[in-house]
């Protein structure tokens, strides 16, 4: 069962296994922004140069020092292009950079899941059930985010070799 609404009883989630949901609005402007091509393309930019930046630093030469430098500056200008993309004041509702808003932390402390409208939820089976994702920890393997592993488990070798 979902509960929709701005009261959501912990008991009926803790004692009745009910889940919660947010609709918020705003929601639907930021994914349309999200999903144009200047957007696609300058993020997909910023992390390739975050990811250059990052590999490229170990280079202590006065020219590979240079380029540094000018990405830096490129990296920064791009940060705050993201930015006013949503707001010019304060930019997403969601995000700051790479950490999420205030916002986005309460909201998740208190609905399971969020969607812009309850008609987000048409396309689904009554019986379908949302499975949270595990969000990796920075001493975590990024590979158990999103995909199932590619790699052999030490103990199943041993398991399927006997």
């Amino acid at each position: 069962m979902w509960t929709f609404g701005d009261l959501c009883d912990q008991d009926l989630t803790l004692k009745h296994g009910w889940r919660t949901g947010a609709i918020i609005p705003e929601l639907r402007s930021e994914l349309r922004i999200m999903n144009t091509e200047q957007y696609i393309q300058t993020m997909t930019w910023l992390q390739t140069l975050t990811g250059l930046l990052e590999q490229m630093q170990v280079h202590r030469d006065a020219e590979s020092q240079l380029v540094l430098q000018e990405w830096k500056k490129e990296r920064k200008e791009m940060r705050e292009m993201t930015k006013n993309f949503f707001n010019t004041q304060f930019g997403s509702l969601f995000r700051t950079d790479q950490n999420p808003t205030y916002f986005l932390r309460r909201l998740s402390r208190f609905a399971d899941i969020y969607m812009a409208s309850l008609s987000c939820l048409l396309n689904y089976d009554v019986s379908h059930t949302f499975y949270p994702r595990r969000t990796p920890l920075q001493h975590e393997l990024p590979a158990w985010s999103d995909r199932a592993p590619t790699f052999r488990l030490p103990l199943l070798q041993e398991a399927h070799a006997k």
